[in-house]
């Protein structure tokens, strides 16, 4: 139930990180995987694709989704890794960043459905599968922009879910929501508790954090790409609307 073989899956943000590695796991499964990113340093998975994306373009996404319709013909899996974070206090976040935030981590998920949901519908069951966070569902410290986005990734995915199931036309929406990834992403979230002396190096930061699992160790991106095979295969068939949560326990004490 867990083999892609014959389906086609899109991966945002897969240059490096959750993106790089779950692109990496559906095409080790059988799928021929498209990988965008903004950054063009992206390599293709095996037997797939890489293409340059601005996320926050709705015509770029006109354009991926046009280039996956002409080349593989179908769109099976959708994964909306591309993101960002900005850890700092809310009073001294300006506009700017606050928009840019909503833009990456909302904004590109909204563009992403309208364009590739035709496509997916003629699949006759497909998977789409956001990226939030725990601070989506708790609060983070610092991270109020942030958590806004990932808090609208939650519930945008449910209201998808409901209509497409509601229209029937076999697109699943779900949502996956890491604990603190050992990437570099997560771990510029250290960089606050260093400047502030709480820590003296990003080792130690590291180690702190660690002891907030109930598992023992940060969250690894293979954990993640597991949560998202599952999502996009037929073991998750009738499961749409739920949010994963992956992170050890980390936000359950």
């Amino acid at each position: 139930m867990f083999e892609l073989d014959g389906k086609v899956a899109l991966v945002t943000g897969a240059a490096k990180g959750i993106g790089a590695h779950s692109a990496k796991l559906l095409a080790a499964a059988g799928a021929t995987v498209v990988a965008t990113d903004i950054d063009p340093a992206g390599t293709a998975p095996d037997g797939g694709r890489f293409l340059v994306q601005d996320v926050t373009d709705a015509g770029q996404w006109a354009e991926v989704i046009g280039s996956i319709a002409a080349t593989e013909g179908r769109l099976d899996i959708l994964v909306n890794n591309a993101g960002m974070i900005l850890n700092k206090p809310v009073l001294a976040t300006t506009v700017e960043e606050y928009r840019r935030v909503q833009a990456v981590n909302v904004d590109s998920i909204w563009f992403s459905i309208q364009a590739a949901a035709p496509l997916m519908a003629q699949a006759g069951g497909a998977s789409i599968i956001n990226l939030s966070s725990i601070y989506g569902q708790i609060a983070g410290p610092m991270q109020a922009a942030y958590s806004a986005s990932k808090g609208a990734v939650r519930m945008l995915s449910k209201a998808v879910a409901v209509e497409f199931g509601r229209a029937g036309n076999g697109i699943r929406v779900n949502s996956v929501h890491p604990g603190p990834v050992d990437t570099d992403l997560g771990r510029s979230g250290l960089a606050p508790g260093i400047a502030a002396g709480r820590f003296r190096s990003e080792d130690e930061a590291k180690a702190y954090v660690a002891t907030m699992f109930p598992m023992g160790r940060w969250v690894e991106t293979d954990d993640v790409a597991g949560a998202i095979l599952f999502l996009a295969s037929d073991a998750a068939r009738y499961v749409t609307g739920t949010e994963l949560t992956v992170d050890g326990g980390y936000s359950i004490l």
